[in-house]
């Protein structure tokens, strides 16, 4: 019995040592003294969105999008549309300027201005579009790793 106590113990130990590292780890990529980050929109970096047509931008503010969940914000210019395609993980989105126009496959796209919200499961097929007019911009949070599949017809 002593010693299933000890093993339990060091067991233990060893899972809150590990918990304990893990969480200072995401504290450090948080911010550089574990805290805080606060970023100005002139302060994100702005990339093309992988697989995506020319217009679309993404600036990742937190997790890896390579790699698990993650929170962006992503702009596209003004017509800018991307045919039907998938992600693997879902996406929940808020409208912060412009007019997005998101459809489910085979559904008339549907607009969504400033404060909208909208949430596509992964592998659901669906198009996104920025309508004319105007930039637009939304946040989005992934709950896994970002990946854009087109859907040939």
């Amino acid at each position: 019995m002593r010693s299933f106590v000890l093993r339990l113990s060091v067991v233990t130990g060893l899972s809150l040592l590990a918990a304990a590292l893990v969480v200072a780890q995401a504290q450090k990529k948080a911010g550089p003294s574990g805290g805080a980050v606060m970023k100005t929109p002139s302060e994100l970096k702005w990339v093309d969105v992988p697989d995506a047509p020319k217009g679309a931008q993404q600036a990742v503010v937190y997790g890896d999008p390579q790699k698990g969940a993650n929170g962006s914000f992503a702009k596209f210019a003004a017509g800018t549309e991307i045919p039907l395609h998938t992600h693997t993980a879902g996406g929940r989105s808020v409208v912060i300027s412009g007019t997005m126009l998101e459809a489910a496959e085979g559904q008339k796209p549907k607009e969504l201005g400033p404060g909208s919200y909208f949430y596509l499961p992964g592998g659901m097929k669906h198009t996104t579009a920025c309508k004319a007019g105007a930039e637009c911009l939304i946040y989005s949070h992934w709950s896994g790793a970002f990946d854009m599949k087109p859907v040939t017809p």
